[in-house]
């Protein structure tokens, strides 16, 4: 594990970079929000508490309330990136998301230099590629002989999970597994998970209730899933809240909430590059 920097603030906080890295640059306005430091070696596993309070520290950038897909779209814009669980469920939930411009695959390929997408899913792979026309798309595993050679065909820049980590039976081991064996065919990682402490699960939570994809294994919180990166021997990059789903514009007293309360969205984004 490489040396954990520090760089020291005027006003006595602290900005890091090396293993547990929150953002991509150093200190300036636009940057995202990041850990205090005696949050660090917990995140590492140095240190325990089975009570531990992490407040995060924000910056303007995490007062902009917007969507997962755009942020996404955004960052892949003019790059290779190869995108996992490009169909998205099943075949009728890209019909309807399609009809609405929500369905991630095409954004992504509309905004990047190349993107390509895989599944495990045959059906719908045969689908997006005769009824849609999205050639560039592969029906494998991304541990098998056919995704390795894939890596090997062009100068990939991200790989992109989005909305995956929920479904696999051990994440940490499959970040893992990613981290060894494709840290020489990418530059970043991009992932999203569905934030556990949104403000949407404490409003069914009080009425007794839980909404969820009836597949999803688990729910992240920004620190599970910040601990969840730096286990699999990634370094965390950058980690930001967002939006999964459309913003109404015209809700203007929730969309003030949200950008005032940037924890409490339904999704985290994280970016972590490979050692």
């Amino acid at each position: 594990m490489p040396a954990l920097k520090v760089r020291k603030r005027l006003s006595r906080e602290y900005i890091f970079d090396g293993v547990a890295n929150i953002e991509l640059k150093t200190w300036s306005k636009g940057v995202s929000m990041y850990f205090p430091d005696d949050t660090l070696a917990y995140l590492q596993g140095e240190e325990y508490s089975n009570t531990l309070r992490t407040r995060f520290i924000f910056d303007e950038e995490d007062h902009s309330y917007r969507t997962r897909i755009d942020l996404l779209c955004e960052m892949v814009a003019g790059k290779k990136v190869i995108h996992v669980g490009c169909v998205d469920h099943n075949i009728e939930t890209v019909r309807q998301r399609i009809k609405r411009r929500k369905w991630l695959h095409s954004r992504l390929c509309e905004s990047a230099l190349r993107c390509h997408g895989i599944d495990t899913q045959e059906a719908g792979i045969r689908y997006i590629k005769d009824k849609l026309g999205f050639q560039d798309t592969s029906c494998t595993d991304i541990f098998s002989d056919q995704f390795a050679g894939i890596t090997r065909s062009d100068n990939w820049d991200y790989l992109l999970i989005p909305e995956v980590l929920e479904h696999i039976e051990a994440p940490t081991a499959f970040l893992r597994a990613i981290a060894r064996k494709y840290k020489n065919d990418f530059t970043k990682l991009i992932l999203t998970v569905h934030n556990g402490v949104s403000r949407d699960n404490y409003l069914l939570a009080r009425d007794g209730c839980e909404t969820i994809n009836s597949d999803h294994r688990f729910w992240f919180s920004p620190y599970t899933t910040a601990k969840m990166i730096i286990a699999s021997g990634l370094d965390l990059e950058k980690i930001l809240m967002c939006r999964h789903g459309t913003i109404n514009r015209r809700a203007l007293w929730r969309n003030r909430f949200f950008r005032k309360h940037p924890l409490l969205r339904n999704d985290i984004l994280c970016i972590a590059s490979f050692r």
